[in-house]
């Protein structure tokens, strides 16, 4: 049995990392919103690298220009689960995260008393999102329609699915000789790793009958260079009746920037993106800074 689990495992144990404990978030729950800046912002980790690895420049950068940021911590193994033993932020269940990360979103309203929140979502971190917006009490329907988030900025995130540059054939072709390789994959890494993979029921129900909801802006921003949201064009979202989207990729008015996966949440022009779209709900790809950076490498790849 060990040998069968291994074999069904074979895509993402050759990529897994164990992660060390998370530092603290650093929430400062005293920050109350500015007429400057009049919604907090919530910093959503994906799968595989949680607060201090996926936002250590951006974080810092929007509370030094006067934000209230918050950034929660979710998704790792806990004593009650029988998955997840490596521990990856993320990792848990969608399903079960969102409502998590939906809890937290209405904590950061109250005690900032802020009517909306906008949110910035890395990854994986964009489903658990939308899940929560979607069937978790974060929109709801009417004229006009509610939502805890006004502004949801969803960077580099999986929102059609991934192949995971491959990862997913492997598993397909375990399935296929009779392996668990679902069971394997979710006892190391956890659930939310295949629930992530082009296909999988839970995409299919999240995006039944439209990827967005009305009442909400979104901006999509992907990057050519994604190895890990693959294909990379997957991370666009298409807008129903009554919801604002833009589409864009880092390299719009950058021509030949590289940036990875990872990248995505220190990258110069990356965050500037995200900024204008915190600041006006779109972004104009005709400024920012294109230079390369030199000191954008991050410390983790999350998913």
């Amino acid at each position: 049995m060990v040998v069968t689990l291994a074999a069904a495992a074979v895509c993402v144990v050759a990529n897994a990392v164990v992660y060390a404990a998370p530092a603290p978030g650093g929430d400062d729950v005293t920050c109350r919103p500015d007429a400057a800046h009049p919604r907090p912002v919530v910093l959503v980790h994906g799968d595989g690298a949680g607060v201090q690895a996926t936002w250590p420049l951006l974080r810092d950068s929007l509370r030094r220009d006067g934000f209230c940021v918050f950034a929660p911590e979710y998704g790792r193994h806990t004593a009650a689960e029988t998955t997840n033993l490596l521990d990856f932020a993320g990792g848990s269940d969608i399903r079960t995260s969102a409502i998590d990360v939906g809890t937290y979103l209405h904590r950061v309203r109250s005690s900032t008393g802020a009517r909306q929140i906008d949110v910035v979502a890395h990854s994986m971190g964009a489903l658990t999102v939308r899940q929560f917006l979607r069937f978790d009490g974060g929109w709801i329907g009417g004229d006009p329609p509610t939502s805890v988030v006004r502004t949801l900025v969803s960077v580099a995130g999986p929102n059609h699915g991934t192949t995971f540059n491959g990862n997913q054939g492997l598993r397909d072709r375990a399935s296929r000789l009779g392996l668990p390789a679902d069971d394997a994959i979710a006892l190391g890494v956890g659930p939310s790793y295949t629930q992530q993979m082009v296909g999988s029921s839970l995409l299919t129900e999240l995006n039944a009958g439209g990827d967005t909801l009305p009442g909400i802006r979104y901006v999509a921003l992907a990057t050519h260079d994604d190895a890990v949201v693959t294909p990379p064009a997957s991370g666009f979202l298409a807008a129903v009746r009554g919801a604002a989207v833009q589409n864009v990729w880092v390299q719009d008015g950058c021509p030949g920037r590289v940036v990875s996966h990872s990248q995505m949440t220190t990258d110069s022009r990356s965050r500037w993106m995200i900024r204008q779209a915190l600041d006006t709900g779109a972004v104009s790809i005709s400024a920012g800074p294109c230079a390369a950076d030199a000191t954008a490498t991050p410390t983790r790849a999350g998913r």
